[in-house]
């Protein structure tokens, strides 16, 4: 193994504990009315790997702490269900982000390209959100947590009025707490970079 590739693993390795790390410090809730939907920013390591080595790092770095955490810091149900979720959304709002970097024509306009890439990100990780609430959310947590949310909240309400709204406010707090990490640390760019 090369020198470089040896020094991308390890990053990668540290990027990913700290990202698991994170998965366990407290969340924010930022919807009164939901308060059970929490931020967390194990994103941002996830942002870094993508800005430093792209997609695929990031993906790794997703799914290895994904793993970790349902492996070593499992809180039940809530862990099963709701990281599968997580990874989802994390995944689409790294695609999103590294498919509007793409776009050589956005070079010339470095701030367009990032609004851009926020505005993707937050409207593809809202829609996955959407869909893996309909798809695996809602009915695992009426057959296994026996919380019916048809019952108790209602599927419009809680998708639109909470899944909605959270992933939206989601989006502008992981890209800009992302973008803000990442300019902190460019001046080490060439430290963490092959």
């Amino acid at each position: 193994m090369t020198h470089h590739a040896t020094k991308r693993l390890t990053i990668l390795a540290a990027l990913t504990a700290i990202s698991f790390a994170l998965t366990i410090f407290p969340k924010i809730a930022i919807l009164p009315a939901a308060s059970f939907l929490k931020i967390d920013f194990s994103i941002v390591p996830v942002f870094l790997a993508l800005s430093w080595y792209g997609l695929s790092s990031a993906v790794l770095v997703l799914v290895v702490r994904t793993i970790l955490k349902i492996v070593i810091f499992n809180e039940g149900v809530n862990t099963y269900i709701g990281m599968p979720v997580n990874l989802a959304v994390a995944i689409a709002f790294v695609l999103a982000i590294a498919l509007i970097w793409k776009v050589q024509v956005l070079s010339k306009y470095p701030f367009l390209k990032q609004v851009l890439a926020l505005i993707a990100a937050m409207a593809l990780m809202t829609l996955v959100a959407i869909m893996m609430n309909i798809i695996w959310a809602i009915p695992l947590y009426s057959s296994m947590a026996h919380f019916d949310i048809a019952k108790f909240i209602g599927i419009k309400v809680y998708l639109w009025g909470m899944v909605l709204p959270f992933n939206l406010i989601e989006g502008i707090v992981w890209y800009v707490a992302s973008y803000a990490t990442l300019s902190v640390l460019a001046p080490f760019k060439k430290v963490f970079q092959p």
